[in-house]
Order: C-alpha cells, then sequence, then structure tokens
C-alpha cells in the first residue's frame, strides 16, 4: 500500500525519468518500485506495468497534489 501522495508524486518521477504522464492508478505501483518499497526487497527484477495517462494532465496531478499534503 502507498498513500495517495506517494502514487502522485511517482507519477511526476515517472515523467521527469521518461517524459511519459500516467495516471494516479499507475503511479502505485511506480511510487512502491521508486520508494523501494520492502515488499520488493527479495526480488532482483522487478516489473511495473506502465498504463494510462491518456486522460491525466500534468495539471491535473498537480491539484491532487495540492488535495493530498
Amino acid at each position: 500500500m502507498v498513500s495517495d501522495l506517494s502514487a502522485l508524486m511517482a507519477c511526476e518521477r515517472f515523467l521527469d525519468d521518461h517524459c511519459l504522464l500516467v495516471e494516479p492508478a499507475c503511479g502505485a505501483g511506480l511510487a512502491a518500485a521508486y520508494e523501494n518499497a520492502p515488499e520488493l526487497e527479495n526480488f532482483s527484477n522487478i516489473l511495473v506495468v506502465v498504463c494510462g495517462g491518456a486522460t491525466s494532465t500534468i495539471n491535473q496531478l498537480r491539484e491532487l497534489r495540492k488535495a493530498n499534503p
């Protein structure tokens, strides 16, 4: 489990890293990977399926971040 804020921050980080904008639901999986979740520590290869984003804008993500301090 990750917080809404972690998911939103992961979306922005993924945008910075890969120039791809994804939706917050996708950000949840990314947050676990970016934050080195303890549940993943026994694995050497991690796959995160990145999909979605067609309906998201960076402004929407930033507004959601403001609402989730």
